[in-house]
Order: C-alpha cells, then structure tokens, then sequence
C-alpha cells in the first residue's frame, strides 16, 4: 500500500513539473530522467540537446523530439503532436 502511494505522489509530481515546465516555456526549468535530443531540418546533422520540445530552437523547423526509449514526438510550438 505505501509503496502504490509513493508512486501515485512520485507520478502526481512529475506531472506538475512538467505543466510547470510548459508554462515557462524555458528548457532550464525542464528535468530530464529519459534522456534524449532534438533533431530540426533546418539544423542539419546535429543532435540537439534537450529531452522536452520546449527546448527545441525558437527558429527550429520541423523539430522532432528523440527520446533514450527509443520514441519519437514531432514538436509543434514547444509542445509534442
């Protein structure tokens, strides 16, 4: 029992980082624990640094979010699609 409500507070948690971190709209507020990187057309042949779209280039075209599990996220305004 208290081992499902630490995970119920740990997931509630990570939840309202994230929300917080879409609201700044700043990478440095973003905690990354999946690791990854961010690819953009218009940055050819480099992998960005970043685990979340808000960190993607404010000019960045055509973004997509890499992460570590092997998932990808095309990123629309700082948001994943």
């Amino acid at each position: 029992m208290k081992l499902s409500l630490t995970f119920v507070l740990l997931l509630a948690g990570l939840v309202v980082l994230g929300d917080l971190a879409d609201a700044a709209g700043s990478c440095d507020n973003v905690r990354c624990f999946q690791g990854g990187y961010i690819t953009c057309r218009n940055y050819r042949r480099q992998k960005l640094d970043g685990c979340a779209c808000v960190c993607a280039p404010s000019d960045g075209k055509g973004c997509v979010l890499h992460l570590n599990d092997g998932s990808s996220y095309r990123c629309r305004k700082g948001k994943p699609m």
